[in-house]
């Protein structure tokens, strides 16, 4: 069986090209584009990884896996986001992510990304 993905971002058409570029390796079981929407989809699927921008509306990124982890969700959390911020890299774990992709990253990092993480390990784009 074919891990579970989630992905959470406010750009529509960047969202459905990261699906596609998903599709052949993982199961994504929903695209949602905000926070809000992304807590009750996550509660509701419970997929194995969620792909997730930080800058989203209603409710942001950070916050909304904050809120997720304290109901116990057991998803392996992978940001994937323009910025290189340390302190946001920083802040990213904290909330309960296990990885950090920028989103000028090849596919195929992404992708080797989530390997990582569904393996147990921690990854971090090697450009920050």
């Amino acid at each position: 069986m074919r891990p579970t993905i989630l992905i959470a971002d406010d750009h529509k058409m960047f969202a459905e090209g990261l699906a596609s570029l998903l599709e052949d390796d993982f199961e994504l079981v929903g695209i949602v584009s905000d926070g809000k929407a992304l807590i009750e989809e996550a509660t509701r699927l419970s997929p194995e990884v969620i792909v997730v921008d930080i800058s989203m509306p209603v409710i942001n990124g950070l916050d909304a896996i904050r809120q997720l982890k304290q109901t116990g969700s057991s998803a392996k959390v992978l940001f994937l986001t323009m910025h290189s911020d340390a302190r946001l890299l920083s802040e990213a774990f904290r909330c309960g992510a296990v990885g950090y992709v920028l989103k000028q990253s090849a596919g195929e990092d992404l992708i080797f990304a989530i390997r990582e993480v569904i393996a147990g390990r921690r990854y971090i784009t090697p450009t920050i």
